[in-house]
């Protein structure tokens, strides 16, 4: 985590997170939480599952911080004079009703350093001696891999689309040499680097295949990959994160928001049925 990350002069563990169960991003704290064991240090506020023309939704009643309806309701509480979108993760402080932050990146970060050193965690997601090829290789999946799906799928254009495509997985190709002889991307420890790929694996046959025709083949078809999931999977806390179902409904019935456009992926509002299920 760079040292400009305002998570590091967090004096206060009295937190609260704004989260979507479908939003991989989101997953990746939530996968975070449960793996160092600290997912009772911090309350949360679930979006509803699917998202419309106007964006994130709350259940009436469920915020009990700001008492708001939508996720633009609690930015406008929390940074009144703020020009930023309003996405989910959002981790504010609840004693001084402030924003903390919004980067799922730092976030995690923050979560596997034990909320800066406060509680004892029960795996160490980013080792000291790893934590800059850790970087590098968060980055590295975050925009190969977590975002590239989404960039494949927003492709308006038959050439842009097909480039974005081979990008992508010459990036799971690259993945699949490296977990070769390995269990996990930094050896036999999971890391912070598994929990991103994690969150996009897990969506990618069931969801990012078909939605976002990132069709050239499923994670399935990937003998080493395959196996790194089931890996995966075998943890209980890991597994307890993901909900595939819930997580279809939410794509498939969702408006989608690029670049500040809605976009309807699925305008028939149908769920293909899954091979999971």
């Amino acid at each position: 985590m760079k040292n400009k990350s305002p998570l590091w002069n967090v004096s206060t563990d009295n937190l609260h997170l704004y989260l979507a169960w479908g939003c991989p991003f989101c997953h990746r704290v939530t996968a975070a939480l449960a793996t160092t064991g600290l997912a009772d240090r911090v309350t949360i506020t679930w979006m509803k599952n699917i998202k419309n023309e106007s964006g994130w939704e709350i259940e009436p009643m469920d915020d009990t911080l700001f008492n708001a309806s939508t996720l633009a309701e609690v930015y406008k509480q929390v940074l009144p004079h703020g020009e930023t979108g309003f996405s989910v993760p959002l981790l504010v402080d609840k004693n001084l009703k402030s924003f903390v932050s919004s980067n799922s990146i730092d976030i995690v970060r923050f979560i596997s350093s034990g909320f800066n050193g406060r509680y004892f965690v029960n795996e160490n997601l980013a080792p000291q001696n790893l934590q800059k090829k850790i970087d590098s290789l968060n980055s590295w999946i975050h925009e190969k891999v977590n975002r590239a799906v989404y960039i494949v799928g927003f492709s308006t254009e038959q050439k842009e689309y097909e480039k974005r495509v081979r990008e992508l997985f010459s990036a799971l190709d690259t993945l699949e040499d490296r977990l070769r002889n390995q269990s996990y991307l930094f050896g036999d420890s999971i890391t912070e680097s598994d929990l991103f790929l994690y969150a996009t694996l897990e969506r990618f046959d069931s969801i990012y295949f078909m939605l976002f025709k990132c069709t050239s083949r499923r994670i399935a078809d990937y003998e080493v990959l395959s196996s790194y999931m089931n890996r995966l999977r075998s943890n209980e806390k890991l597994r307890a994160t993901y909900d595939d179902q819930l997580t279809r409904v939410h794509y498939f019935l969702s408006t989608m928001h690029v670049r500040g456009e809605e976009r309807e992926l699925n305008p028939s509002k149908l769920i293909p049925i899954s091979y999971l299920t």
